[in-house]
């Protein structure tokens, strides 16, 4: 008879999502800085976060699956591992239908336009700002 591997360490679906969630949430503010010459990306710094949280989600689980085979002495293929993740990945996604949307309407982001960080009261100031972004441009090309 074979025993059925408890490979999420007795973490349920929900547990799992719930993790997902806090971490997703533990960043709603973001700043995003706009240089006139770079594509304008609104989603730019929420997603990257987003994006972040998924795939550390996909390592936890990972390395839970992991940690539980290899306590149980069973030896499992990269493939059988990243099966499993998908698996147990879109049973979240099932659970949080449209969590990340509603995240997406509660973040915050502020547009700072770097142009105007030249733009200060003294002279001294302004041309230092503008001699940095100058050197800044040499290098970045």
């Amino acid at each position: 008879m074979k025993q059925e591997i408890d490979y999420f360490n007795g973490m349920s679906t929900e547990d799992l999502h719930q993790r997902f969630m806090q971490k997703l949430y533990s960043k709603t503010e973001f700043i995003q800085y706009n240089d006139p010459v770079d594509f304008f990306d609104p989603e730019q710094e929420y997603g990257d976060h987003i994006t972040q949280c998924i795939a550390e989600e996909r390592d936890f689980i990972r390395e839970l699956i992991r940690t539980a085979s290899a306590e149980a002495g069973i030896v499992l293929t990269n493939e059988r591992v990243e099966e499993l993740v998908q698996q147990k990945r879109e049973e979240i996604n099932q659970i949080s239908g449209l969590s990340i949307e509603n995240y997406i309407e509660k973040v915050s982001v502020t547009y700072i336009d770097p142009v105007r960080e030249c733009e200060q009261k003294f002279l001294l100031q302004r041309w230092l700002c503008r001699f940095w972004k100058f050197i800044k441009l040499l290098f970045t090309k």
